[in-house]
């Protein structure tokens, strides 16, 4: 299969870099561009809602004023009185009254109480004020009254260029109301530092009446901004208006700067992958056709090459370093393949004990003396397939299966040499008789029982049972074999539950076991004894399911 080298592959990574930092590039501006807008939207929604409310406050306080005055207040009759004396000191306490509650009232410019009839207007302003202003608002009023009748509603009159925003109870000649400055309340200096503006307009008009922040006229150049601003009971609203050119222009500048952010990180990547091609792919390429030389067999072989940094000379000493170790790892094996040998050939040595076959012709020939010719035949045949599974034993695995058959093979060769002294019990599922275990494992503690626990005119049972445990997530076998002999002795539970491998000499099958399980399976714990209450013992094997050393099939010695 064709590779590519490190330097395509890297080729490929940074081009899908410049891709991502393109999209990167776009969302960034997107969502600046939503962002901004966003902010400045709800900067200027802000800002209407506290204008607006402002002069909705002015209106509500102006109608509070003008009904504290036109409540039950019959100075408003006594000022058309046919007395003139009387009109006099009713204008004088009108304009008392508009003195306390004008004074420190800062949401009305100008009070005005105006009567046709006698031509007589009292008013009072809440700041000074120029005649020519007081004088257009005094003749409008008079104008108004002269009406008669008019209904009270708030608007936008022109008086001499200046706007109020005014409103006026008239009736039998008499005019009552109050007049707002809206040019001096819609140009706020503060305004003029946003590039936003607040208009106030008519229902169903286009026409500018004032506006607040950015002086303008023509509305082309300026995009409306959130929900318009209704005041209560008037044909009025407020709308917030930005400018168009700003977003554009802060776009224009970020758009211009991240492509020269772009460009500098594209030239960055040209570096880098000289960098690359330098100091990581020409040392990589050495590396690899040194580890080609040393795969095509030649193992003394280590890399010479200087690197310039420091993370490739690691590397370099490293690898120099494990390959001494695989050398030293692999004559260490050989040692230890050795080693097996030997010990295989101590653990036949150990089954093909010499008092088992001098305990054999002697029950032969005590056979033969009572002419018991057909049971010397079964225990012939008993004893060469026990000599010949001996043979074969050593550090390697048979199936479970196996190992009951030659065990049952052993008993009935036993039998013949103690009738009716054991009764044995196995119980093993037909499911777990394929698991390989180590040869002679079962049979080796059958002997220790024959040898120990087995006794002329008694009665000793033997119970074998396996099943499958699983233990830190790993699956076992364990086999468990009793009895209700006298048990083991003290001293060789105490020597062999502390760890010691060597017991004395009339238990060394168990510490045989013991080792074989502890190379076989490079695992300690497998193998434990113990005493049963009230009388007997217990012997536990935990074996896993693959030996991590066995001598192959083709090393054992064979019997035909």
């Amino acid at each position: 299969m064709k590779r590519n080298s490190v330097v395509s592959q890297v080729r490929g990574y940074l081009l899908v870099q410049f891709i991502i930092i393109f999209i990167v590039l776009f969302v960034y501006i997107i969502n600046t561009y939503s962002d901004i807008n966003k902010a400045r939207t709800t900067s200027v929604e802000n800002m209407l809602n506290v204008y607006g409310s402002e002069l909705q406050n002015k209106l509500d306080n102006s109608d509070a004023l003008m009904e504290q005055v036109l409540y039950k207040n019959t100075e408003l009759e006594l000022i058309q009185s046919d007395e003139e004396s009387e009109r006099v000191y009713a204008s004088l306490r009108l304009k008392s009254q508009l003195e306390e509650v004008v004074t420190y009232n800062r949401y009305v410019d100008i009070f005005v109480i105006a009567d046709a009839k006698y031509d007589n207007c009292i008013d009072y302003e809440s700041k000074d004020l120029d005649f020519a202003y007081v004088s257009a608002v005094r003749d409008y009023s008079l104008k108004q009254a002269a009406k008669e009748m008019a209904n009270a509603k708030w608007k936008i009159i022109n008086l001499d260029g200046t706007k109020y925003i005014c409103k006026l109870y008239v009736w039998q000649s008499k005019a009552v109301g109050t007049f707002i400055n809206l040019d001096s309340f819609m140009n706020k200096e503060q305004g003029q530092e946003s590039d936003a503006s607040i208009v106030l307009k008519r229902k169903g008009t286009s026409k500018v009446l004032g506006n607040y922040g950015v002086s303008i006229e023509e509305l082309d150049d300026y995009n409306p901004v959130g929900e318009r601003f209704y005041f209560d009971e008037t044909d009025y609203y407020l709308q917030a208006y930005a400018s168009k050119n700003t977003l554009v222009g802060f776009l224009t500048a970020n758009v211009a700067s991240m492509l020269i952010l772009f460009v500098v990180l594209v030239s960055f990547t040209i570096v880098i992958i000289s960098f690359v091609r330098k100091n990581i792919a020409s040392p990589i390429k050495s590396i690899q056709r040194s580890m080609v030389i040393i795969q095509n067999g030649d193992y003394e072989y280590r890399i010479e090459e200087d690197y310039g940094s420091e993370e490739f000379h690691l590397l370099k000493e490293t690898f120099n370093k494990l390959m001494n170790e695989i050398m030293n790892l692999k004559i260490s094996s050989y040692e230890k393949q050795i080693l097996m040998s030997q010990s295989e050939l101590k653990a036949i040595k150990l089954q093909i004990r010499p008092h088992f076959f001098l305990n054999a012709l002697t029950t032969i020939s005590s056979l033969s003396q009572q002419n018991k010719n057909e049971e010397i035949k079964l225990y012939i045949d008993s004893l060469s397939k026990n000599v010949r599974y001996m043979f074969k034993s050593g550090l390697h695995t048979v199936t479970l299966g196996e190992e009951i058959q030659h065990v049952e093979n052993y008993f009935e060769m036993q039998e013949l040499k103690y009738p009716g002294c054991v009764f044995y019990f196995i119980d093993i599922p037909e499911e777990l008789k394929s698991w390989r275990i180590p040869q002679m494992l079962i049979n080796t503690v059958i002997e220790n029982e024959f040898k120990y626990a087995v006794a002329m005119n008694s009665l000793l049972t033997i119970l074998i049972k396996a099943f499958s445990v699983e233990k830190d997530g790993k699956k076992y076998l364990q086999i468990e074999i009793e009895d209700d002999g006298k048990g083991y002795p003290k001293s060789i539970l105490d020597s062999f539950n502390s760890g010691a491998i060597t017991l004395d000499k009339s238990r060394v099958g168990l510490s045989s076991l013991k080792r074989m399980l502890e190379i076989m399976y490079e695992e300690e714990g497998l193998f434990t004894i113990s005493n049963i209450e009230p009388h007997g013992c217990k012997n536990v094997f935990l074996l896993p399911e693959k030996p991590v050393q066995e001598i192959r099939d083709d090393s054992l010695i064979k019997i035909d």
